[in-house]
């Protein structure tokens, strides 16, 4: 199995929110769905390529990632710890997340649970998911579509925050801008195959490939990437946060 790149930073403390994973050891000696998506979500947080807050706000908590909903209980990528025996399906009272060593990380102090139960149904993944209506469900989303829509708003939110002020240089954005567009495009090639998308298949093995060779997603701010797309050129990665952070002040001085 293809195993994303992770970073061992159990920290990262970009701007003012503190993110920081509890310490735990893996049980189960098979691997599971849960694991991929649990090493995703670490490679980001210690990319320090976004801030915090933002990335709490777009992948971690966000409804169009995936929103778990039991009356009127809330859950998402992350769930309030005090609020995850609540998160468990009607039909077999199945939790959504793990009941027994959960996977814990703690946003400004307040502990959080990773959903750990997503679907292993054979589906390739829906790159349209992100623009439709978020809608509650009782089941976590399939994980093919679950990996792609987290890579997809990590890209946007990059580089909607470098774009918030003029850059001097635009290679890096350039380079992002193609990374992504090559990403999106090697997964509808993908689709267009008949591959068998569960977590053991080809199709899911490809995928994290796919995403395990993007160079953005392994990188940290300082990391030089070769730009193979124009005569083997360079660009220097850097985090948005700052640049967000300068853009929020310049408009309120406006």
């Amino acid at each position: 199995m293809t195993n994303i790149h992770v970073y061992t930073t159990q920290e990262s403390q970009s701007l003012n929110m503190k993110i920081c994973k509890q310490p735990r050891t893996e049980v189960t000696k098979k691997v599971t769905t849960r694991m991929v998506v649990e090493s995703l979500v670490d490679q980001l947080i210690a990319s320090n390529l976004i801030s915090n807050e933002r990335l709490f706000e777009q992948i971690l908590y966000n409804k169009d990632i995936i929103w778990i909903q039991n009356e009127n209980i809330n859950g998402h990528l992350f769930a309030k710890a005090d609020m995850t025996d609540q998160l468990k399906t009607k039909t077999n009272s199945f939790m959504m997340y793990m009941p027994t060593n959960p996977i814990v990380y703690e946003v400004n102090g307040e502990r959080y649970h990773l959903i750990t139960r997503i679907d292993s149904t054979r589906a390739k993944p829906n790159l349209e998911r992100l623009s439709q209506d978020p809608n509650p469900i009782l089941s976590a989303a399939r994980v093919n579509d679950l990996l792609c829509s987290i890579v997809m708003r990590f890209y946007e939110i990059y580089l909607e925050d470098l774009s918030q002020v003029a850059h001097k240089d635009k290679q890096l954005i350039n380079f992002v801008e193609r990374e992504y567009h090559q990403f999106l495009e090697a997964v509808k090639e993908l689709n267009d195959y008949h591959l068998n998308w569960h977590p053991r298949g080809n199709g899911h093995e490809l995928l994290l490939e796919l995403i395990d060779n993007l160079q953005l997603l392994r990188s940290r701010p300082g990391k030089v990437l070769i730009d193979f797309s124009n005569s083997h050129s360079h660009v220097v990665v850097e985090p948005s946060y700052r640049i967000f952070k300068q853009a929020q002040k310049t408009v309120q001085a406006l």
